[in-house]
């Protein structure tokens, strides 16, 4: 911009009035700009007519003084022109048109100045370094902290879904030897009628070369145990095989993996709710033995030769150590090879044990392993009857199409439920007691009753 432009626009944007820049300018009607103080000190320093109306300083043009308006463009234009260009001149530049009216110190006027101003400058600037240096410790403590967060959830997720293909695995496993084992018996049926059908050729074979033997041959020869012969061609049958196999019995079915994973994730869900349950020595049976540990039991009485009913069984129980009166809990039992067995939670101080008596009196032995006398257990009966013992009776038969060897007991207090999983068939819910209010604290209840094999708390990975 040229030096001539620079003062023609300083002109435009000087007070008539006062002869400086202007400031916080104001226009009037008649298109002249004046300081907003020069311009109001102007109205009410000069006289107004009789409508109230002051005159232009500069034209006499009649204007209104509530008239007055911002000018904001002329005041964008003073701030422009007010700025300090900050620069090193000489002596002859600070005359020239182009430093015309612009304010000139000498250096060692200023030096100070900005050596305290630059001072504090660089305070401001190092805290905001150290602030920097914060925020990036901050940044690399999160980093490390997300990291943390998401290693063990890729190493859960792999091992579910590890879990998961070795579920379908197994399940492979168990159809091909079902296949197998269907197969070897259709052999086996084939081989058989195979076997009796050469048998049968054979022996037809050798009747038709005697007859055509005797037929070529002698009257002697013809003659020679005619009526054996005969008998024998005359009640020759062929033995046809019975009912060979065409079909397969049961074609394989893809299983639902949606039912799969939704029974997963569920018997997953309630195993994060798992408490290292331990059996509590005071409340076991003399017929009992407890491991060191407290987490297995197994009875050491007198075996019963078939125990026919809950009556022969009711003197082997056990009680946890815990007490819950409030929370989820989760824990699991191993009753692999048991052949009868008792388990689930009931309700503290337990009832006394009633004598074989007792249990055979009106109330029955099933009474005392309900909901309504404090007990909501499952049990196994005669190698292969499972049982949920509700507040009926008879107790509810319950359908396994795979025993379970190790079962899950889930205890939610508030919503008044005990559940029971089929850990060994993938978590497959094998019944739930719902709804129920419980009147005082819970513990688990273990009965291996007259079954010499053991009971053995254990963990859900193990």
């Amino acid at each position: 911009m040229t030096s001539a432009v620079l003062v023609d626009i300083r002109d435009e944007v000087t007070c008539p009035i006062c002869l400086e820049l202007l400031t916080e300018p104001l226009s009037i009607d008649c298109g002249h700009s004046f300081c907003q103080a020069c311009i109001i000190g102007n109205s009410d320093n000069s006289v107004l007519n009789p409508e109230g109306k002051s005159s232009c300083p500069v034209c006499r043009t009649v204007y209104q003084p509530g008239s007055l308006r911002p000018n904001r463009h002329l005041a964008a234009i003073v701030k422009r022109l007010r700025e300090e260009d900050g620069k090193l001149i000489c002596w002859l530049c600070e005359r020239s048109l182009e430093h015309r009216g612009h304010h000139t110190f000498l250096m060692e006027e200023v030096a100070q100045e900005y050596q305290d101003m630059f001072q504090e400058s660089l305070k401001k600037l190092r805290r905001e370094q150290q602030e920097a240096e914060k925020l990036k410790a901050l940044i690399q403590e999160k980093r490390e902290s997300w990291k943390s967060q998401v290693e063990p959830e890729r190493h859960r997720i792999q091992t579910e879904f590890n879990q998961l293909r070795s579920i379908l695995d197994r399940e492979e496993q168990r159809e091909l030897k079902k296949l197998e084992v269907e197969e070897r018996k259709g052999l086996s049926v084939i081989e058989k009628a195979e076997g009796d059908l050469i048998h049968q050729s054979q022996a037809l074979k050798d009747l038709i070369s005697d007859l055509e033997h005797r037929c070529r041959g002698s009257t002697v020869e013809l003659l020679q145990d005619v009526g054996d012969v005969t008998k024998r061609s005359e009640f020759w049958t062929l033995k046809k095989p019975q009912a060979l196999p065409t079909k397969l019995k049961s074609l394989f079915r893809a299983p639902d993996l949606k039912k799969m994973l939704r029974v997963f994730r569920e018997l997953t869900d309630v195993q994060s709710y798992w408490v290292d349950v331990t059996l509590n020595p005071q409340t076991a049976n003399l017929n009992l033995v407890l491991s060191k540990n407290r987490r297995q039991v197994r009875f050491v009485g007198a075996k019963l030769s078939e125990p026919s009913s809950l009556e022969e069984h009711y003197d082997c129980s056990v009680l946890g150590s815990q007490h819950f009166s409030s929370g989820k809990y989760y824990w699991e039992v191993d009753v692999t090879k048991k052949t009868a067995w008792i388990l689930g939670v009931c309700s503290t101080p337990v009832e006394p044990m009633f004598s074989f008596s007792q249990y055979s009196s009106k109330q029955g032995a099933y009474s005392r392993y309900q909901p309504q006398s404090g007990y909501w257990v499952i049990g196994l009966q005669r190698k292969h009857e499972y049982r949920a013992y509700e507040d009926s009776s008879p107790s509810l038969l319950l359908s396994m199409t795979v025993p379970p060897r190790r079962i899950g007991v889930f205890l939610d207090y508030e919503a008044g439920t005990v559940s029971f999983y089929n850990v060994t068939n993938h978590g497959l819910p094998i019944y739930t007691f719902s709804k129920y209010y419980f009147p005082t604290a819970l513990c688990p209840y273990f009965n291996p009753c007259s079954c010499v094999v053991p009971m053995t708390l254990r963990r859900p990975t193990s």
